[in-house]
């Protein structure tokens, strides 16, 4: 049985909950290149599938429905509930070295219209450590403050560090859970 959390909009989730599809584990669809040149590496396994490799500067964008170019317009974004607390996480095994900061390489835009600046959320903790050629989780907790979320992978270092990256997740609450693929992929399996 699932345990629920009450959201800061008063409404239930299902703790745990991955809210990125394709993301557990991870497959070109809803993650498009952002200049990192994303490739499924069935060579580099994790838990005995297939894993995406890219190039860390560059990295990766995410949207809930599959495309294969960017866009600016936040409603194409991830909805979020302003003034809830989310986890933000990741596995990755790096070629070299990345920084882990609370905003990179877990990066993101945030917006509440079309039209205006992106924003950061309300930053609250990190954690993880990024080992060079080990399986790393690393994480980020914040609070939104805008409705709209545009997830990335990136570090704009230079030269970019090829990485191969298991999962990555997006979960309500402030208490992070290992991966979980989205209910959708779920239910497509």
């Amino acid at each position: 049985m699932p345990e629920f959390i009450t959201l800061a909009d008063g409404s239930l989730a299902v703790k745990g909950r991955n809210l990125l599809k394709q993301s557990c584990p991870l497959v070109v669809g809803n993650w498009i290149n952002n200049g990192g040149s994303p490739a499924i590496d069935n060579a580099v396994l994790y838990d005995g599938k297939p894993t995406l490799r890219l190039n860390l500067g560059a990295g990766i964008v995410y949207y809930p429905i599959p495309r294969a170019t960017q866009t600016a317009n936040c409603e194409d974004w991830v909805p979020m509930i302003v003034g809830q607390t989310y986890v933000y996480s990741m596995c990755m095994k790096a070629e070299g070295t990345v920084t882990h900061t609370w905003n990179f390489p877990l990066h993101w835009h945030f917006k509440n219209t079309i039209d205006g600046p992106n924003r950061d959320p309300e930053f609250i903790s990190s954690g993880g450590v990024i080992k060079v050629g080990e399986w790393s989780v690393i994480w980020t907790k914040f609070k939104a403050i805008h409705k709209w979320m545009r997830p990335f992978i990136y570090t704009s270092q230079n030269p970019a560090v090829p990485v191969n990256i298991a999962w990555i997740k997006l979960e309500y609450g402030g208490e992070f859970t290992g991966p979980s693929a989205a209910p959708e992929d779920e239910e497509a399996a």
